[in-house]
């Protein structure tokens, strides 16, 4: 299901006249490139973000205008799912396009599958410059260099692999293994990294991927950002509880015991602290993202690139009583997905659902390279571009006890590796899941049809690694 903006409403929203935004032929900024030319991508991805945590998905709290913009300009995903909401699990679906128990990467730290065909080589061999910067977390942790056989590809290289503070130790290694200290807070650092990149590669096709680690714990944003919430009321979601939101990080070490850690001292116990925080985050995020769609403007490239946000997984925050990731909740398993190309619609949305498996084919589509044979997921691109999504196409997330599957409104969880139904909702009428259906009998030939679907996925994708 998709519906589109008028032009009149857009520009509204967006908050830009209509000057800001009309070109030569009355196009709308982000205009097709010319003939013959292959976009650049911008691919951008944040670190724990869930898929609410922007204004233009309904809550006006989060302050997000550089995101909404970018939304209003594209296409806005509603209802996109991370097929692994952890980390390392995440990007390897990303560079493979197989889902993870194909790989066999549902933990953190592990490494690509050696041998495997990834996005990157696809981008290369196309005729893009390809380039990352940020956090890699595949094949390790830790403030450390990425040495080349764990870069899947990417040509141009500068990131570190996981080290949870935004503060001290801020340090970037490229190609070469050479640390570059940051000089900032790490989501600035990114950033201008990330800049310096574009103008490295302009001239020629190229493919960035830009990996913050922002939002994730410990919510360190720069002291400006805290400043303009440290009064605010954060609205908790309706099926919020109170909860100790502090969790200790293994890289940097927290200190022992928890009490004497500044950050314990600054959340511990207090989740309406870690929401404004959390919030702090997003909006120093979000400036970011403004950022790095400024320089493309800047350097007369704004419209010949697809840009894509995105968040690996999403924050649990107190909802159903937990913190973090890696269950099948909606906080947890939503993430935010913003698309814009060159020469597409502006102010699209599509509530079908859509998943992290179909970002290696659609980079490729948005860029006019042919399909990864093998790969799994949907090329998108052409909803971009104008084209119907498919309302019942189903849409699966997993981690190794528990699988979902998503299709239309209605979302059934089932407990591996027996896959009984835990868990059913109807997202339409019960979008924070506190009517559980799965046991209801008026439910029950719905709940075997997505069992029988989530059956043959699971079948089909353990197979690959004999589980």
């Amino acid at each position: 299901m998709k519906s589109r903006l008028n032009r009149r409403t857009f520009l509204k929203w967006a908050g830009l006249g209509a000057a800001a935004l009309a070109l030569p032929g009355g196009r709308l900024a982000g205009g097709a490139t010319p003939a013959g030319q292959r976009p650049n991508l911008l691919f951008v991805f944040a670190d724990q973000m869930h898929g609410f945590a922007m204004g233009c998905m309904g809550d006006a709290e989060y302050r997000t205008p550089h995101l909404d913009r970018l939304a209003k300009a594209g296409t806005l995903f509603r209802n996109a799912y991370s097929c692994a909401p952890l980390c390392t699990p995440f990007r390897a679906t990303l560079f493979t396009g197989r889902y993870g128990s194909q790989t066999g990467v549902l933990g953190n730290s592990k490494p690509l599958p050696a041998g495997t065909r990834t996005l990157a080589d696809c981008l290369n061999e196309g005729g893009c410059r390809t380039g990352y910067v940020g956090k890699w977390h595949l094949g390790g942790a830790g403030n450390t260099a990425v040495p080349p056989k764990l870069r899947g590809g990417f040509a141009e290289f500068i990131g570190y692999q996981c080290y949870n503070d935004y503060e001290k130790n801020v340090l970037f290694f490229d190609e070469n293994g050479n640390p570059v200290d940051g000089g900032k807070h790490r989501t600035d650092a990114t950033t201008d990294l990330a800049i310096q990149c574009m103008e490295r590669m302009a001239g020629r096709p190229w493919a960035l991927f830009v990996s913050y680690q922002n939002p994730h714990y410990p919510l360190q944003p720069a002291p400006e950002y805290a400043a303009m919430l440290k009064d605010a009321t954060i609205t908790r979601r309706p099926n919020c509880r109170d909860i100790d939101p502090y969790t200790a990080t293994a890289s940097p070490p927290s200190p022992r015991p928890k009490d004497q850690d500044p950050v314990f001292q600054r959340y511990g116990n207090n989740l309406d602290m870690y929401l404004r925080l959390y919030h702090a985050m997003v909006m120093q995020l979000d400036a970011s993202v403004g950022r790095l769609l400024a320089a493309l403007d800047r350097l007369g490239l704004g419209e010949k690139t697809a840009v894509v946000f995105t968040s690996d997984h999403g924050d649990m925050a107190g909802s159903h009583g937990l913190k973090n990731k890696s269950v099948p909740w909606e906080e947890s398993s939503r993430i935010p997905l913003i698309v814009r190309a060159p020469g597409a619609p502006a102010g699209q949305i599509v509530d079908a659902p859509a998943s992290s498996v179909d970002f290696l084919p659609t980079c490729l589509g948005l860029v006019g390279l042919p399909p990864m044979p093998g790969a799994e997921g949907a090329d998108l691109s052409g909803v971009v571009r104008g084209g119907a999504a498919d309302p019942k196409r189903p849409v699966f997330s997993e981690l190794g006890g528990w699988c979902l599957v998503r299709q239309g409104p209605l979302k059934l969880v089932a407990r591996r590796p027996a896959l009984q139904p835990e868990h059913l909702f109807n997202l339409e009428t019960d979008p924070y899941e506190m009517k559980d259906l799965v046991d209801d009998p008026a439910h029950a030939p719905a709940r075997e049809a997505l069992l029988a679907i989530l059956r043959d996925w699971n079948g089909r994708v353990t197979q690959a690694k004999g589980r």
